[in-house]
């Protein structure tokens, strides 16, 4: 499988390219990463198409909207999916990269991961009815097949993931060839993570949270709660015993179950939730660490983000985070469901925070994630994929 450190040959030609993504959101980490993606592209003299049922208007961007039914849940993937592909198909001369389940793309960026691994990963924490109930939820069946189908599709000609973990799903669940799937990791706008900009903003932000001198604060990043393993956050700051602050971003419809439990383990006034958060960096800098023990994630963008912010990020096993993370600490990487090694991990972090060389070696790991350098594999790529396809 190509690797990101691998070179990248100049690209001479830009294909007419169309991506395919349901839905646009400000705070979706795979949204944004596609929004980069296009907006870099876009510099570089490429012709863009969104097929999409939503997406924010932009300049020299066709949209095309593609917005079927959207009940019942159990087959609106599968709907979409069929517009999309009759779209597609008056579209002849275009390159195709989907970010949903399709059998009529080129490409297929596997941002979300793999369905069926998600499901796996998430059983581990169920009772036995809620199993039962995912095995047989129509939803997921149907995501399922989607996932299935696209992988056999003749058409697909290359597979980009952000993380090894989710090559191995690819090739572990559908037996798909490992040569076609590149390693192509997230970008991140290096430019916004500067040390001294960072230090005042954290200045800033110590003061409007009202923050107790020396107190340690870690902060978590991401909306859904359960599948960011919040709970688990939650539980592993009680059994640390640390004392620290623990800042939670992102939307989830249920926070007062978050709320119920922070206040059963005693820590209710250390755990405070903040929502959805449109500049995330004021609480990267006043933060000394990240904690994302993530139920499943192929490669949250968030992760990046904290290491370019100076953090020690912990996270856990299903995170395609976790090979960079270890390269702190390897205790930083634990089970998604062990609170105990997660507090553990927690210890270990903010021990780091103490060391001189932390936020250096962090900001490092991040370096090598940057927006143009991951423009030019993607650019590269499409190259290659238009030479098989003329073939």
């Amino acid at each position: 499988m190509p690797q990101p450190g691998s070179p990248v040959q100049p690209v001479t030609k830009l294909p007419k390219l169309a991506f395919v993504r349901q839905k646009f959101s400000r705070f979706g980490g795979g949204e944004l990463i596609l929004d980069r993606t296009i907006q870099t592209l876009l510099k570089r003299g490429a012709a863009i198409s969104i097929i999409a049922r939503e997406w924010q208007p932009q300049q020299g961007l066709e949209f095309q909207r593609c917005d079927p039914s959207r009940s019942p849940r159990a087959s609106r993937d599968s709907r979409f999916a069929k517009a999309a592909c009759s779209i597609i198909a008056g579209m002849p001369d275009t390159l195709v990269q989907s970010h949903e389940r399709l059998a009529c793309c080129d490409i297929y960026r596997a941002g979300d991961g793999v369905h069926a691994a998600y499901l796996a990963h998430r059983a581990r924490g169920m009772g036995p009815l809620k199993r039962l109930f995912q095995n047989i939820s129509g939803y997921h069946r149907n995501v399922v097949r989607l996932e299935r189908e696209m992988f056999a599709s003749p058409r697909l000609k290359a597979v980009i993931v952000n993380s090894e973990m989710v090559a191995d799903e690819i090739v572990a669940h559908f037996s798909y060839p490992r040569e076609r799937i590149h390693l192509i990791p997230n970008g991140i706008e290096l430019s916004k993570f500067e040390a001294s900009a960072l230090n005042t903003l954290r200045e800033e932000s110590l003061k409007k949270l009202d923050v107790v001198a020396g107190k340690k604060i870690l902060v978590t990043i991401g909306s859904g709660y359960e599948r960011k393993g919040v709970a688990q956050s939650i539980e592993a700051l009680a059994r640390s015993k640390s004392g620290a602050m623990l800042l939670v971003i992102g939307s989830e419809k249920r926070v007062s179950r978050y709320e119920g439990l922070a206040e059963r383990m005693g820590i209710r006034n250390d755990v405070v939730f903040l929502g959805r958060q449109e500049n995330v960096l004021p609480y990267l800098a006043v933060a000394d660490a990240m904690i994302l023990p993530s139920v499943y994630d192929p490669f949250p963008s968030a992760a990046l983000e904290g290491f370019a912010a100076g953090l020690p990020v912990i996270t856990s096993e299903g995170c395609g985070a976790r090979d960079i993370a270890r390269e702190l600490d390897r205790g930083l990487v634990r089970d998604a469901n062990d609170t105990a090694g997660l507090a553990a991990a927690i210890s270990i972090a903010l021990a780091l925070t103490e060391k001189a060389d932390t936020r250096e070696r962090a900001r490092a790991i991040a370096a090598r994630f940057d927006m143009d350098r991951m423009a030019e594999q993607m650019l590269a790529l499409y190259e290659q994929v238009e030479q098989e396809k003329a073939v």
